[in-house]
């Protein structure tokens, strides 16, 4: 972390390296970032820094306390369900809006994404999981010219896929594997409103998926308050 960063960009550099130590579980759900000392070890000033911070609030990822500090922000069970509500329609109207584009060469990148994901959760690799399904989802969404819908979902995804966990349920994950292929079948036969269906009223709606989210979300509580009380027993000895 002493490595002095560029001035080229900074705030965009400082950006990326908080949240790269977000990602690697550095800065926990609920813990305190100290400006100060973080605008020390890169060696700036904390105008950058400030900035930096102040897209990771809009993005959600934070929230900026006065003379307090900065709240790296845990995800609530509120905050799943405002995710799912948002990104299910917004994927929905690309899906119909965009339909006359998606061809049998996105439908085959699908499969096989879809088929890589299979193979992920059997190997237990839920990180490279993540990205997979990140990639099944754009290669339709890439199709859309909306710049802002884009923008909007892409932050929502990354705050409920990017901190690091070590909990994960492979019985969801292969049912939402499923649904991409009833997704699929939806595409190849020319059906947009089914495939819009697929994703509003199933694969991202909170009401279905209700039970594997609470359940989810009870074993990541327990593993964020396991982490932090390790953390304070190692900083004791």
């Amino acid at each position: 972390m002493s490595e002095k960063l560029k001035v080229l960009s900074l705030s965009e550099q400082v950006y990326q390296y908080l949240r790269e130590q977000m990602n690697r579980g550095e800065f926990l759900p609920g813990s305190t970032i100290n400006i100060g000392k973080i605008a020390d070890q890169l060696g700036i000033s904390k105008t950058p820094l400030r900035d930096a911070l102040i897209l990771l609030e809009l993005e959600g990822f934070v929230t900026i306390l006065p003379r307090r500090g900065v709240r790296v922000n845990g995800l609530t069970l509120k905050d799943v369900k405002n995710a799912y509500e948002l990104v299910g329609p917004l994927e929905a109207s690309i899906v119909q809006n965009c339909f006359e584009m998606i061809t049998p060469d996105h439908i085959d990148k699908m499969e096989s994404l879809n088929e890589k994901m299979l193979r992920e959760i059997e190997a237990n690799e839920f990180q490279c999981f993540f990205q997979s399904n990140l990639e099944f989802h754009n290669v339709y969404v890439d199709l859309s010219d909306n710049e802002l819908i884009k923008k909007t979902i892409l932050p929502v995804k990354q705050h409920l896929y990017d901190f690091p966990t070590k909990i994960y349920i492979r019985e969801w994950e292969r049912r939402n594997c499923r649904e991409h292929v009833d997704f699929i079948i939806c595409l190849k036969n020319g059906d947009p409103r089914g495939a819009a269906s697929v994703l509003v009223d199933v694969h991202w709606s909170y009401a279905v998926q209700e039970d594997y989210i609470m359940k989810f979300h009870a074993m990541r509580t327990k593993e964020i308050v396991d982490q932090k009380a390790s953390r304070s027993q190692q900083t004791l000895n």
